[in-house]
């Protein structure tokens, strides 16, 4: 009868550990998906306002009428949000593999910047928040072709 009894607790424990598993893994995929920012700009109770868009290597295909064509390719990129009125940066997040990012900002002006490995130069977006909005933009980085 001992045996039972411990076949039953190990049931048990498997099942609490396999429901906390179930409760914990979604929460913490959340909150890797989303940027953390810190600093004058950040702001972590209201997260209704900020910056989100995707980072692009471009162009990718010969320049001559790349802008009338489809010549962008998404990239991952570590982005950095700046404040423009204190100067400090205020974000640091990585995209996903689709060059896609999310930051929740405070309204504001900010300084968005881009870092891919293998481009020249990604161009800084100035960007203005404003409150309860999310403002979407591209960051370019050059490929260098020409």
């Amino acid at each position: 009868m001992f045996p039972r009894h411990r076949r039953i607790a190990r049931r048990r424990l498997t099942g609490a550990l396999l429901a906390l598993l179930a409760l914990t893994v979604p929460v913490a995929l959340a909150a890797c998906s989303q940027a953390v920012p810190d600093g004058p700009g950040s702001t972590s109770a209201d997260a209704r306002s900020g910056v989100k868009g995707v980072v692009v290597r471009w162009p990718t295909c010969p320049v001559e009428g790349a802008e009338s064509r489809d010549c962008g390719k998404a990239t991952e990129a570590t982005v950095r949000v700046r404040d423009r009125s204190s100067d400090t940066e205020v974000a640091t997040v990585r995209t996903g593999p689709d060059g896609r990012f999310r930051v929740p900002l405070r309204a504001g002006a900010y300084e968005v910047r881009a870092q891919v490995s293998g481009t020249a130069r990604c161009t800084p977006v100035d960007v203005t928040v404003a409150p309860g909005v999310y403002t979407e933009i591209t960051v370019r980085c050059d490929t260098g072709i020409r």
